[in-house]
């Protein structure tokens, strides 16, 4: 019971070490064939599936994402015989998946009606949320999805559209504004009894959430039918800070909406500013020039401490973030949690933005909030790491030492071992960084590897380039004593007496 404990302990460090993988359905390939999108895409008969079945593959198991079989099977428009097959195996029709949807949500938004109303029949709940708060007509709606005979459905069967808000009280009929190439599915929503002068949370309403879909004839439409276009008294937004949100954003829209009196010169109370959004998005210069124009500053701090630049610098192209390294103060400029362009650089941009910034002066040594340097944002992307070997000379070549620690003493070896990924541990071996080096938890590199990895290969890989097999934990277990308890290693029944000494 102690161990066990003292394992729950170590696997807690174990997953804050780690970063968090996004919920994305083109996740690199699974064991699992199941798991596959391009499995489910050929609609496979059930005799292909149940073959599969016995060549050991899982039809409950769900990936990172959530996203399990029957989610892949009703993404590849799958029959109704399949999607009760898949069920009959185990997989209960309010099982929730990705962001808390059950299968009647990807369903519903797919316009598949005749899966919606085999999966009602078979006792769907229509009453259930998703973690962000969307119903299954307003998660519907917010797909872009416009067949009435799905939201009739839905309605008859007991769905509630009146009752139906997010978690920022956005209405369906708030969320298909956002998206509608029309105001068909807007006017459904009003025969059903939602008011068009409704209101979010915040005190938006619908003309701009529209605003943020773009249409310039929906936002004179619905000016023609009297809706409100005045500046939120609350938050400070108004329909030209909504649009700078949205996709569609262009000089037209944004001049249309300044045409009836509304401001481009906007701050919300979050210290938010039209810039803050498109920095991150828009290629279009233009843009900018006219909000900087209009006397939006690009050096405005944000709630949170972040710039237009540190927005642009994370993922947008070197042009956008070329335009606002010539406009800052201060390009080494952090935010509350410590992150500057370059490390913002460094964890999801190209290495052509990282060299970029650092040659205009941005401090390679900059430590953030928590004191971790430049090298823990290597690994904090998402997936594998983006332009690893670039990032590492343009780092390398201005003299960044990647032996140096972290703040809570994790080494360049405790950051790689958090990817699970041998690639990247045979590219660091090189820096030179003390293998058996235990940080402030009292844990090493091999430590966590034999709590985390699928496979002996890490481990042995490890222990080859001088990993302690003997080293101890805080709690005096060894690598041998970790791996026993992990049950990835266990599962797939793993030798592991080469951690025996």
């Amino acid at each position: 019971m102690k161990t066990n404990f003292k394992t729950f302990l170590l696997a807690l460090v174990i997953g804050l070490l780690s970063f968090n993988v996004s919920a994305q359905r083109t996740k690199p390939k699974s064991s699992n064939i199941f798991l596959n999108a391009d499995y489910w895409k050929k609609q496979p008969s059930i005799t292909k599936i149940k073959a599969s079945q016995k060549e050991g593959h899982s039809l409950t198991e769900a990936n990172a994402g959530g996203f399990d079989a029957t989610t892949f099977a009703i993404f590849g428009g799958n029959s109704v015989k399949t999607i009760d097959y898949l069920l009959s195996q185990g997989n209960d029709v309010n099982k929730r998946t990705h962001d808390s949807r059950t299968y009647i949500f990807w369903t519903a938004s797919r316009g598949y009606l005749d899966v919606v109303k085999f999966l009602v029949n078979k006792g769907s709940k229509l009453d259930l949320v998703d973690s962000h708060g969307y119903g299954i007509i307003s998660f519907t709606a917010a797909a872009g999805q416009t067949n009435t005979e799905v939201y009739d459905y839905l309605i008859a069967s007991g769905g509630d559209v009146k009752k139906e808000k997010d978690h920022h009280g956005n209405n369906s009929l708030l969320v298909a504004a956002s998206r509608a190439k029309d105001l068909k599915l807007v006017d459904y929503f009003i025969s059903k009894g939602l008011d068009i002068n409704s209101t979010d949370d915040h005190g938006n309403g619908i003309f701009n959430y529209a605003a943020q879909g773009g249409n310039i004839d929906i936002l004179k439409q619905l000016v023609d039918r009297g809706v409100s276009i005045k500046k939120n008294k609350i938050t400070k937004e108004n329909a030209i800070f909504f649009a700078s949100k949205g996709k569609a954003s262009t000089l037209a829209l944004f001049e249309y909406l300044e045409g009836l009196g509304l401001s481009a010169n906007i701050t919300t109370t979050e210290g938010v500013t039209p810039l803050h959004n498109l920095a991150g998005s828009t290629k279009d210069q233009e843009i900018l020039d006219y909000f900087v124009a209009k006397g939006v500053n690009p050096n405005a701090t944000n709630k949170e401490g972040e710039t237009a630049l540190l927005k642009a610098a994370a993922r947008n192209k070197l042009p956008i973030v070329t335009y606002f390294t010539e406009k800052t103060q201060n390009i080494n400029l952090a935010d509350k949690n410590g992150k500057t362009a370059l490390t913002a650089a460094i964890q999801s941009n190209s290495a052509g933005v990282v060299s970029y910034l650092i040659a205009k002066g941005a401090n390679i040594e900059a430590l953030d909030a928590k004191g971790n340097n430049v090298a823990a944002y290597l690994f904090n992307g998402r997936g594998k790491p983006r332009d690893f070997d670039a990032k590492v000379a343009a780092l390398t070549k201005k003299g960044f030492d990647f032996k140096k620690l972290q703040g809570d003493d994790r080494s360049i070896w405790h950051l790689a071992v958090s990817k699970n990924n041998i690639g990247l541990l045979k590219k660091i071996s090189a820096f030179g960084a003390d293998i058996n080096a235990k940080d402030k938890n009292g844990n090493s590199p091999l430590h966590y590897a034999a709590m985390k990895t699928e496979n002996t290969d890490i481990l042995k890989f490890l222990i080859a380039n001088g990993a302690d097999i003997k080293s101890t934990t805080e709690f005096g277990e060894t690598a041998l004593d970790l791996a026993n308890e992990n049950e990835l290693l266990v599962k797939n029944k793993v030798n592991l007496q080469f951690l025996n000494y």
